[in-house]
């Protein structure tokens, strides 16, 4: 159900003009009746054709022991199913690199984030190596950062964090 959500924010962002300002949108889960929202933010420029969005939601539900802060990047490009190399820069921290699994519109590839890490934040690098092509890089200017987290707060006292069920 989340998934869909994202897609289909992506889908909007992808066909949209650039924007460098998070759009928030929201759906009612229909089993549980919250209002679920979705922050989204698209990178300042496309590599080689293919744009991305960084996506920020909370993930809950029935086969999520509690709900967390994901932090999602899609793209307009399609992936071989399996795991992807991503790095991530925030501000002048050190790169981080992980191997994430594509998710299963082939599109793009999401982790359980920790807000704190984002809060504040003012720039994101990001890029990706594809297996067999050239690695992709996205820049994301993260200004608003911090309401966007509080627009998607998992329902705890502090904005992002997991919500008690």
């Amino acid at each position: 159900m989340k998934i869909a959500i994202a897609a289909g924010a992506l889908a909007a962002l992808m066909a949209s003009s650039a924007n460098a300002e998070w759009i928030v949108t929201s759906r009612k889960d229909r089993l549980t009746d919250r209002d679920d929202k979705l922050a989204s933010l698209r990178a300042k420029a496309a590599d080689r054709g293919i744009s991305s969005v960084l996506q920020v939601y909370c993930l809950s539900g029935k086969y999520v022991s509690e709900p967390h802060l994901v932090l999602s990047i899609g793209t307009n490009a399609r992936f071989s199913p399996g795991r992807l190399g991503l790095t991530y820069r925030i501000d002048q921290r050190e790169p981080e690199p992980r191997y994430m699994p594509v998710d299963s519109t082939g599109g793009g590839m999401s982790l359980w984030a920790d807000p704190d890490e984002l809060r504040g934040a003012k720039r994101m690098r990001v890029e990706l190596s594809p297996y067999g092509s050239g690695s992709l890089f996205f820049d994301f200017d993260l200004t608003g950062v911090d309401a966007a987290l509080a627009s998607v707060a998992c329902g705890n006292s502090k904005p992002g964090n997991p919500r008690p069920d």
